[in-house]
C-alpha cells in the first residue's frame, strides 16, 4: 500500500506576489507627465503642452526609467524574503531559519576491488587514500585503511573522487582500472559498480525544495513526507522521490537523480545505509531503496508542415526535434508518471508543425514504482501540406 504523501502545497502554486502591484514603467511616465502638468497649471494657472521632442518631457522620462528601476529593487528586495522567489545567498539565509544549508559539490564514490594473483601468508594492507584512476588524470581515492586477508586475493573498498561535480561519475564499471600508489603484490584494480552521487553545488531549486519540505523533518514517526526530505538532504541532484510500504512495517524509497537518470548500486547502497541511521530510521522501519522499474515506451511519429510556412520548414524541423526531446526528458523526470502521447502532440504542435500523425506511444498508465524509459524512436517528416 502507499504512505499517503501529505497536502503541502506545491511551491509553484502559491499566489503570483508583486511588491508595486505590477505597476510598469509606461504607467509610471504617464503619471509623472500628469503630475506636472497639474503642478504647472496650480502654479502660473496656465495648461501646458509637452511635445514628444519637448525638453521637459524628455527629462521627465528619463527620470522615470530610472525611478523605475529604485522600484524594481524595491520589489526584488521584497521577493527575496520569500520562498517562491528567493535565489542566490538571500535563499540560504531563509533555509538558516531551518538550519538548512546549501550542499557543496561532491565527488562520486565506486567500489574498487583490489585483486592479486597469488595468496599470501600474511595479510596485504590497502592504505587510506590510495589512488586510482581511468587514466584522465581523475583520481578516486579509498575511503579508509582495509586489508586483503592471509589466504585471500582480493577485496573490495569504497572510494571517493578527488575531483568533485558530476562530470565524475561518467563512468563505467571496469573503466577505472589503473593504479597511482603503487602497493607490493597488488596485479589489478578496478571498480565493480559504476560511480555515482557526484554532484555540482546545490542549485536554488533544489535547496528551496529541501527547505519548503524541511518540517517534515521533525516527525519521528518516519512519515512519507519525512523520508523524502532525509532522500533530498542526502543526494541535492534528486529529481523525484516515491515512498511506499507494500507490507505492514516496510517503507519502500525510490527515487531518481537529475534528468532523469536512474539510480544504479553505488547510488542505493549508500542512501539505504544512511537512511537506516537510528536518528533517521524509527525503530520498527524496514527499509528498502531500489531504483524505478523501467516501463519503456517507443515514439514513431510522421509530422507535416503548412505550405504557407515553407520558408520555415527548415527552423521547424529544427524546433520540433527540440519539442520531442523536451518530451522525452519530462516523461522520464518523474516516477509514476504516465506516458501520454497528448503532451507530445501539443509539444509538437506548439513548435510549428501543422499536424502530427502518432503511432507509439499510446497512452500508458505507469504505476507508483516504474518510470517512463524511452525504447526506440524513429521520426519522420512527411513534409508539406496545403493549410
Amino acid at each position: 500500500m502507499a504512505v499517503e504523501n501529505s497536502n503541502l502545497k506545491s511551491i509553484k502554486d502559491y499566489p503570483e506576489i508583486s511588491f508595486m502591484k505590477n505597476y510598469t514603467m509606461e504607467q509610471l511616465a504617464d503619471d509623472m507627465i500628469a503630475w506636472f502638468k497639474e503642478k504647472y497649471k496650480e502654479i502660473t494657472g496656465e495648461d501646458i503642452v509637452l511635445g514628444k521632442a519637448d525638453d521637459r518631457r524628455i527629462i521627465l522620462l528619463t527620470g522615470a526609467y530610472f525611478i523605475y528601476q529604485g522600484y524594481m529593487y524595491l520589489d526584488d528586495a521584497g521577493k527575496m524574503g520569500l520562498l517562491k522567489y528567493s535565489r542566490g545567498k538571500y535563499l540560504e539565509n531563509l533555509g538558516a531559519l531551518k538550519h538548512i544549508h546549501r550542499k557543496p559539490a561532491a565527488g562520486s564514490t565506486t567500489t574498487i576491488k583490489f585483486s592479486m594473483t597469488t595468496p599470501r601468508i600474511s595479510a596485504t594492507g590497502i592504505p587510506k587514500g590510495t589512488r586510482v584512476t581511468a587514466g584522465d588524470n581523475i583520481y578516486f581515492a579509498t575511503d579508509k585503511y582495509s586489508e586483503i586477508p592471509a589466504g585471500k586475493t582480493s577485496i573490495d573498498i569504497h572510494a571517493t573522487c578527488t575531483t568533485v561535480g558530476q562530470a565524475t561519475n561518467n563512468y563505467d564499471v571496469g573503466d577505472i582500472n589503473t593504479i597511482v600508489d603503487i602497493i607490493a603484490f597488488i596485479d589489478e584494480v578496478k571498480n565493480i559498480t559504476k560511480p555515482e552521487g557526484g554532484a555540482d553545488i546545490e542549485s536554488d531549486d533544489s535547496l528551496r525544495q529541501r527547505i519548503y519540505i524541511a518540517p517534515a523533518a521533525y516527525s519521528s514517526a518516519g512519515s512519507a513526507d519525512s523520508y523524502e526530505y532525509f532522500v533530498r538532504q542526502f543526494y541535492s541532484d534528486v529529481s523525484s522521490v516515491r515512498i511506499s510500504s507494500p507490507s505492514p512495517r516496510v517503507v519502500r524509497v525510490r527515487y531518481l537523480l537529475e534528468n532523469g537518470v536512474i539510480p544504479e548500486s553505488e547510488s542505493i547502497n549508500r542512501l539505504k545505509e544512511y537512511l537506516s541511521s537510528p536518528s533517521i530510521r524509527p525503530l520498527t522501519d524496514s527499509i528498502e531503496v531500489l531504483a524505478p522499474v523501467k516501463k519503456t515506451y517507443a515514439i514513431n511519429i510522421t509530422y507535416y508542415v503548412n505550405s504557407s510556412d515553407q520558408s520555415r520548414a527548415e527552423s521547424i524541423q529544427l524546433k520540433v526535434l527540440s519539442a520531442i526531446n523536451d518530451y522525452i526528458n519530462w516523461q522520464k523526470s518523474e516516477i509514476g508518471r504516465d506516458i501520454n502521447p497528448d503532451v507530445l502532440r501539443q509539444k509538437i504542435l506548439n513548435a510549428g508543425a501543422k499536424r502530427v500523425d502518432i503511432t507509439s506511444p499510446v497512452f500508458t498508465i505507469v504505476d507508483e514504482d516504474s518510470v517512463a524509459s524511452l525504447e526506440a524512436q524513429s521520426v519522420t517528416y512527411g513534409g508539406l501540406e496545403n493549410d
